[in-house]
């Protein structure tokens, strides 16, 4: 069977899920204020904690990845939420 470069599809089902859940995340909180998005974040965080759904860890290793895009000044800040978040 020959292959085809009209059959080829440029990366992963996973891949195209995580560029359509950024592009929805991007369209929801684009254009929030930095104090929009801390009091979403904030309730977010209080209504998953009352669910008990809450996982710290899960939320730590979403906020790594974005960490590379982020300035040195935006990276301690995201240190002071999850300090706030953790207790």
């Amino acid at each position: 069977m020959q292959k085809t470069l009209k059959n080829y599809q440029n990366g992963s089902k996973s891949e195209e899920r995580t560029r359509r859940d950024a592009a929805e995340l991007l369209n929801k909180y684009g254009n929030m204020s930095e104090d929009a998005l801390f009091a979403a974040l904030m309730q977010e965080v209080a209504s998953e904690k009352s669910d008990g759904t809450f996982d710290i860890n899960e939320l730590s290793s979403s906020l790594d990845k974005m960490r590379p895009f982020l300035s040195p000044a935006q990276n301690e800040k995201l240190n002071h939420l999850l300090g706030l978040i953790g207790s």
